[in-house]
């Protein structure tokens, strides 16, 4: 006798349709958007200092995450009802620190120039995202917090649990933002860690918000790969960076997150490292930070620096750190696994 598709079963095929579909419209309406971009001059401004690396990308199409947030959105409402309070707390994460990444965009259209918001103003408006997040959301405050590569968890007080909070959302975006800076890197990292978040979480609810975002993703990605005609801009690597960082806090993989998205660890680590070698000695251990610059070819480098001289083409660099990226995403899987 022939067994009917169940309930379950249906809701799991429409979201993956739906995650195929948005895969196809995000490629033509990124590309739409970018030509638009363009036409309005709303290209991406480079740094007229320091070493050259990157000029001929000005005027590049950027804040290419405002589609992924449109279109993200557009899934969701579209799934409402097999989705959780959780999936509702990801998806506001990503729109207020994508906001806060399309006010810096905006400034450096406005003005004309690579800077936007500055550190300061960057942390003020991300605490008070968080604080948003915390007093909006306060069942969050009794998710239970893994220990990697344990069978053990824990509770924190509500106080713990904002200063974890901020703490995760400031990281997360801002090490995903100093990721974004070859084509397509940002965009690729983000996808192997969802499709790692997907591996570990795969309840119905979880699935229906990361699957959409997913399939977005890999149409802008098809986009935003080498030669890139669009960015991700600050609204696209914040918005990223605060849905991952809500992923981990729903999910209670806070502390596992350093191994899930363990490329942005290294990016800020190595802007961390820099900065403070070049306080105590005056040198510089790479030739540029964050670490993916440093593979790359540069003009106009006229001081030592510690590690060895890399010249890789881009491609190269962004489908390597996506390996080393998938190598960390399947070592924190192994973390969560008990």
């Amino acid at each position: 006798m022939r067994r009917g598709i169940s309930r379950g079963n249906l809701g799991v095929i429409l979201v993956i349709s739906l995650s195929i579909i948005l895969a196809i419209f995000s490629a033509i309406f990124s590309s739409r958007f970018a030509t638009a971009m363009r036409r309005w001059s709303g290209g991406q401004w480079i740094r007229d200092f320091g070493p050259r690396l990157h000029e001929k990308k000005s005027g590049t199409a950027t804040m290419g995450g405002l589609v992924i947030l449109l279109l993200w959105g557009i899934s969701l409402a579209i799934l409402h009802t097999h989705l959780a309070k959780s999936s509702l707390f990801i998806f506001t994460s990503a729109l207020l620190f994508g906001g806060i990444g399309l006010i810096d965009d905006i400034i450096s259209q406005v003005h004309k120039r690579s800077l936007g918001l500055l550190p300061r103003q960057k942390i003020i408006l991300s605490l008070l995202a968080t604080l948003v997040l915390f007093l909006a959301f306060p069942s969050l405050v009794r998710t239970a917090i893994l220990v990697p590569f344990s069978h053990s968890t824990f509770v924190l007080t509500r106080v713990g649990f904002f200063f974890l909070l901020a703490a995760v959302f400031l990281a997360t975006t801002n090490s995903m933002n100093l990721t974004d800076g070859l084509d397509g890197l940002a965009t690729g990292t983000s996808l192997i860690i969802l499709a790692g978040y997907a591996v570990l979480f795969h309840d119905h609810a979880t699935l229906a918000t990361i699957l959409p975002l997913i399939g977005t993703l890999i149409g802008f990605l098809w986009v935003n790969t080498y030669p890139a005609r669009i960015f991700l801009g600050d609204v696209g690597s914040f918005a990223l960076g605060g849905a991952v960082a809500a992923l981990a806090i729903t999910t209670g993989t806070s502390l596992c997150l350093p191994l899930l998205a363990g490329l942005l660890v290294a990016e800020s680590s190595s802007v961390i490292l820099q900065v403070t070698y070049f306080k105590l000695t005056g040198r510089r251990v790479f030739k540029i930070s964050p670490f993916h610059h440093h593979l790359e070819a540069a003009e106009g480098i006229d001081y030592p620096y510690l590690l060895p001289n890399i010249e890789w083409p881009e491609p190269k660099i962004v489908m390597r750190l996506w390996i080393v990226q998938g190598v960390l995403v399947a070592i924190g899987v192994i973390s969560v696994y008990r």
